[in-house]
């Protein structure tokens, strides 16, 4: 790779760090990304800082092994770096040329009340860590963090007083999360009790019997391992604890706007995909509960004209 692309790759890295606020996580992704996509460009007789929209296309038709969101990520890491070279003045292609895939809208899994429930109260109250497992999942439901949010949190940024959480979520924006009873209970517990008992030099607030923060990876089996032990019989993960918190509110009557706030996200569309799974919920309790749904119909009885006539067995 020729000195002055690498030059401008360092320089885009701090870009995308400092300027367009991404997280290391995204950083890491895009310049590996973009180092791929060297890699074929040279085999070509071109680079970074010569390729056209074909040059993309023939490099995802190369690249049959990536998936759609692995595809939706090169795009965003090319697109980011043509919009870096044209801010420098740079010859780049207009990222608006580069195709717009389209991700499958797969409705997020929720886990209803009765379910959430029996999470919480999963874990064994007579231990330090059922004690600090206890106020993990009551706080992941009562505030609809991301994983990530979770296991970055620190103790300065807790208020239980106020209930509030202080996070800096994706882009590094920050956000008031809020608490309930509950959480703020659980917290005060695990505070009091188990908290002091460890490396207070550490700042975050959950630690590990390694006096370490939890990985997104160990907050995710922790979860899926108290879900199995409560018979909770299908994939759940933070991310469950995330939609269910969404899902709930707005089947409460909460407004989406309001929806998009707690959960931080700068588009109202990531939101609105909670309209179709509380549809999705509606439709399940109609038919659970409507009077058609769980009675066979009478010989000379009208079909109910809104759900369709169950065939009677011959």
């Amino acid at each position: 790779m020729q000195k002055a692309v690498r030059d401008l790759l360092d320089a885009f890295e701090e870009d995308l760090r400092v300027a367009s606020g991404r997280s290391p996580h995204t950083t890491q992704a895009y310049l590996l990304d973009l180092f791929a996509f060297a890699r074929f460009l040279g085999e070509h007789g071109l680079s970074l800082l010569d390729f056209s929209p074909e040059d993309v296309t023939h490099y995802f038709a190369h690249r049959e092994d990536l998936a759609m969101r692995s595809r939706s990520r090169v795009l965003s890491a090319i697109r980011s770096w043509s919009r870096f070279l044209k801010r420098r003045g740079l010859p780049a292609i207009d990222p608006d040329t580069l195709p717009v895939p389209r991700l499958p809208r797969n409705l997020p899994g929720v886990l209803d009340e009765e379910e959430i429930l029996r999470l919480l109260e999963a874990p064994d109250p007579k231990t330090d860590e059922g004690i600090r497992d206890r106020a993990i999942l009551a706080t992941f439901y009562a505030s609809g963090l991301r994983v990530s949010e979770l296991a970055e949190l620190t103790l300065d940024r807790l208020n239980l007083n106020e209930e509030q959480i202080r996070v800096t979520g994706k882009g590094q924006k920050e956000r008031v999360a809020f608490l309930d009873g509950l959480s703020c209970a659980r917290l005060k517990l695990y505070l009091e009790r188990v908290r002091p008992s460890t490396n207070t030099a550490e700042k975050t607030l959950f630690l590990t019997r390694r006096q370490t923060g939890f990985t997104r990876q160990g907050l995710w089996l922790l979860i899926k391992g108290y879900a199995r032990q409560c018979g909770i019989d299908r994939s759940v993960s933070p991310h469950t604890l995330r939609h269910s918190f969404a899902t709930h509110l707005l089947s409460h009557g909460m407004d989406i706007r309001s929806i998009q706030i707690l959960l931080g996200h700068s588009d109202i569309q990531t939101t609105e995909i909670y309209t179709h799974v509380d549809i999705r919920m509606l439709a399940e309790d109609l038919a659970k509960y409507h009077p058609r749904g769980k009675r066979p119909e009478k010989d000379g009885q009208a079909p109910s004209p809104s759900l369709p006539r169950k065939p009677k067995p011959r």
